[in-house]
Parts: structure tokens; C-alpha cells; sequence
């Protein structure tokens, strides 16, 4: 038996009674746990403990250890002298075998560095294609990307979600082990395929922020008039000028309806209704909406940008788009 650490700050948000949005790496490590549990593997969370929230009862299997205090002492300082010596302190009292991040950025560096320390094989996983190629230069800093790539360096091996993330890896980092396994999906409740006369709507599900572009949503649905689209979501935190303008005009559309924020027992059944799932994002790494919406029969509408290993055409899963009258043409 082998014990884990899943560092996640934002897991805490599925395993809540009262969930919160949490995020797409989030839910992948959920579905990693639940397997690895089912295995009879030992795993510990390491995150942002909920002062106000209550965890469900089918969660409680769940070993949870409380992450740093994210306000506590000086910015940036506070890295020296309080949240390394702890995290530190926590592996070390821990003793795992492996630690799992599933979204590289600069403090891997601060994990892949301790975990060598203390002789712990250190696995990052690939949420996003962004995160290798050059658009991650629109959103983090060069000194930001400096310690990303020494945490990336540093890991015992990385877990890609695609080809394009696993070629782009093996080239960055010449003789490191590096894995390409699809994302894992955990079902509690088998929900079965809906019959096509009792699906009504074209479903959107998501947070709202700029990676799920909603300008291109709006587009979509201001030219499909005769279909309903549903669409089910939370805006992010910091949501950005762009994608509220875009809110603001989808709720004026009579063919479109808000449905607020899905809980993960949500989901399928909402998926299980509709015509199509419909994906607008700019960038995705494997999106689990995907394989909820095939767990239940439901067909994809995707733009090229999102079609991971062209599964959706090689598999014909649905319809894979270039622009809006690409997609009017198709449909």
C-alpha cells in the first residue's frame, strides 16, 4: 500500500454539504482519490480547511490535513519563515510516497524542493495547454515562469492530459519520465441516457471567466434562435470586463436560460437532458465536462481549439467547429 498527498487548495469546495465552485484540476484529483481509495491506497488532502462549512458524509473517508494560513504573516516574506518551514514540517510528519499537484505553478518549485529533501516522489499533473506554450505569457510573470519550470524540472515525473501536452513536455524536458493518462471520472450515481424527444436544450456548463469564453457563447447563441440554451455556472473571482459584458447580453436573449451553480450530483442529470453539451473555452487541457456529457450520450459541440487528440471527430462524438458559420453550416 502506498500513501499519497493530494495538495489541492480548492478540492475543499466538492467535499463541502454546501458545495463551491471548484474548478476543473480539482475535480480530476477527486476522481484520482476515489480510485486510489477504492485500491486500497492511503490518501491525505493537504488544503484550505472550511471554517463554515460542514464536509458530506460520503466525504468523511477522506483524510483532511489543514494547508498554511493563507493571511498569516508578511506577503512574500511569509513564504520564508512560516508557510515552507510548515508545509516542510507537514510531509515530513506525513511520510508519504508520493505528493500530487495538479496545477504547476511557481511555489511547485517550494514542493518539488522539499519533497526532494525528504525523498518523496513529487507528481505534477497538466490541467491546461496554456500552461506550456506561449499563452502562458499573458498571464504570468517571467520570474513567476522561472520557478515554475525548476518545480516542473524538479518532479519525479508530469502527467499530461493530451498528445499536444505531452509532446510539448518531452521537448521542454529532455530525459524526464512524463505520462499521458486521460482524466479520470468518478460517477456515484449511474444516470442513464436520456431518449432524444426528451432532450430540450443545448447545454453550457462552467465557471464564468475568460478562459470559457463567453463572448463566443453569446455568438452562438444569438445565431441558433430556434434552440434553448441552458447554461449553468458561477462567475469567478476577479471575473473580467469581457466576460461580464457577455453575461449582461446572454441574459437579454429569450433563448436563454440561467440555471446558477451545479453540484457534482448535478450534473450528469443536467447533461442527461440536453441535446448537445456546448464548449466555447479558449484553451481546456482534457475537459471533464466531456467525458460527464459521454457517460450519458450526450454529443459535443467544440471548436478545433478543444478537441483533445481529435476525439471528438475521430470518435464522432459530435460536432468539431471552426467559426460561427462554420457551426451554423454543420448544424
Amino acid at each position: 500500500m502506498a500513501r499519497f498527498i493530494f495538495y489541492d487548495n480548492r478540492i475543499i469546495n466538492i467535499l463541502l454539504k454546501e458545495e463551491k465552485p471548484s474548478g476543473g484540476a480539482a475535480v480530476q484529483a477527486y476522481g484520482w482519490i476515489r480510485g486510489l481509495l477504492a485500491e486500497g491506497q492511503e490518501v491525505v488532502v493537504l488544503t484550505h480547511l472550511s471554517k463554515n462549512g460542514a464536509i458530506k458524509e460520503d466525504c468523511r473517508d477522506i483524510k483532511l490535513i489543514p494547508l498554511y494560513q493563507s493571511k498569516k504573516g508578511i506577503r512574500w516574506l511569509r513564504w520564508v519563515y512560516y508557510r515552507l518551514p510548515y508545509i516542510y514540517r507537514t510531509i515530513k510528519h506525513i511520510r508519504p510516497d508520493y505528493v500530487y499537484e495538479g496545477i504547476p505553478c511557481w511555489s511547485s518549485f517550494v514542493f518539488a524542493l522539499i519533497c526532494r529533501q525528504l525523498k518523496v516522489k513529487y507528481i505534477l499533473r497538466i490541467s491546461s495547454d496554456s500552461l506550456l506554450d506561449d499563452r502562458i505569457y499573458q498571464r504570468r510573470s517571467k520570474l513567476h515562469l522561472f520557478f515554475q519550470t525548476l518545480g516542473m524540472r524538479l518532479s519525479q515525473c508530469i502527467l499530461c492530459q493530451n498528445e499536444y501536452q505531452f509532446d510539448l513536455v518531452k521537448k521542454k524536458f529532455p530525459g524526464k519520465k512524463v505520462f499521458k493518462i486521460p482524466n479520470p471520472i468518478f460517477v456515484k450515481n449511474n444516470v442513464s441516457a436520456t431518449d432524444s424527444s426528451s432532450r430540450h436544450y443545448i447545454a453550457w456548463l462552467g465557471l464564468f471567466q475568460y478562459q470559457k469564453n463567453l463572448p463566443l457563447l453569446f455568438e452562438i447563441a444569438s445565431v441558433l434562435k430556434e434552440e434553448m440554451f441552458w447554461i449553468a455556472g458561477k462567475e469567478h473571482e476577479g471575473c473580467d470586463e469581457q466576460t461580464l459584458s457577455s453575461l449582461h447580453k446572454l441574459k437579454q436573449l429569450p433563448n436563454v436560460r440561467f440555471v446558477g451553480f451545479l453540484e457534482r450530483d448535478q450534473v450528469l442529470p443536467y447533461l442527461a437532458k440536453a441535446k448537445f453539451l456546448l464548449n466555447t473555452s479558449h484553451y481546456e487541457g482534457f475537459s471533464n465536462t466531456f467525458l460527464e456529457a459521454m457517460s450519458v450520450g450526450t454529443p459535443i459541440i467544440t471548436s478545433e481549439n478543444v478537441n483533445p487528440d481529435h476525439i471528438i471527430t475521430k470518435h464522432k462524438l459530435g460536432i468539431v467547429y471552426k467559426n460561427v458559420p462554420d457551426l451554423q453550416h454543420q448544424y
